[in-house]
């Protein structure tokens, strides 16, 4: 727990702006293919905080009817604004800030995370995934590194999460997975109260996207985003849940057999699979 907990510190000491600067004796820093990772801490490991500052990236297609100015913001750096709030794990241009402040329907409420590497993705959401029971043990790590793309949870489902491994019920995080409870605590989507992990406002999900060699970013960012209508518009669930239960048993079982990886056999998620994936083959405007 101690890497855990020594993260939290130092994140509750920085975003109170007393963390001091550390001398160069303490500071350390290496490059692992498109990210470079960037550790300061102290010599005895009392505290620790580190970041991710992306190095290259390539380009994606964004929503043309977006805010100049808030293009203009993440471009300059702000990746926090009130109306997109979240990180871009990036290379800055145009076309990502584009998708990155995009004005659809649930924007302001979505914390998302833009990635150009889809292995710091993985590997900051493994144990988040195990725990949501969206994976179990035997999908090894490696592979799952290997095969991630995006994710999105609830900040409910990330607090409960955080609340079993502050109570010894989940296994210890590494470093990539602290990190990612450091940056929502930092960034003000989680909180610390009364010795519990609670939502700290009016964020109600966390949205991870990159992209991949068959799989461009935009597209994996509309699915994640689809997710959360799915969650949030009840119109839109009933609509397909109607839809899907109309279905012959024959055109269901061929869906649970395509859709087998991501749902097993939950019909629930399986549903919800199914409905994404038609959903975003269509021209359903996301505003």
């Amino acid at each position: 727990m101690r890497i855990f907990y020594t993260l939290f510190a130092a994140v509750l000491l920085y975003t109170a702006g007393i963390a001091c600067p550390l001398s160069a004796e303490t500071r350390t820093s290496c490059t692992n293919g498109r990210y470079s990772y960037s550790a300061e801490y102290t010599q005895n490991g009392e505290t620790l905080f580190a970041a991710i500052i992306a190095r290259k990236g390539g380009a994606a297609s964004g929503d043309p009817a977006v805010n100049a100015d808030a293009v203009k913001a993440c471009l300059d750096g702000d990746s926090a604004a009130p109306a997109a709030p979240g990180k871009v794990f990036w290379q800055r241009t145009e076309d990502i800030c584009r998708n990155f402040t995009a004005p659809w329907r649930y924007r302001a409420n979505t914390y998302e995370m833009h990635y150009g590497d889809s292995g710091a993705l993985a590997r900051a959401s493994y144990a988040l995934a195990l725990h949501a029971r969206d994976i179990d043990l035997s999908l090894p790590r490696e592979k799952f590194i290997k095969g991630l793309l995006g994710f999105h949870y609830s900040v409910e489902q990330i607090c409960a999460w955080l609340n079993d491994l502050s109570a010894g019920k989940s296994p210890d995080p590494d470093l990539d997975e602290g990190r990612l409870a450091g940056i929502l605590l930092a960034d003000g989507v989680i909180a610390f109260k009364k010795g519990h992990f609670a939502p700290a406002g009016k964020i109600r999900h966390v949205l991870a996207a990159s992209t991949g060699k068959k799989r461009s970013f935009a597209a994996t960012l509309r699915h994640e985003r689809l997710h959360i209508y799915w969650d949030e518009d009840r119109d839109f669930r009933a609509r397909l849940t109607k839809k899907w239960q109309a279905l012959p048993p024959e055109d269901r079982k061929a869906v649970k057999k395509a859709l087998s990886r991501y749902a097993g056999d939950n019909e629930a998620q399986l549903l919800e699979e199914w409905a994404i994936t038609g959903t975003e083959q269509t021209n359903m405007d996301l505003r």
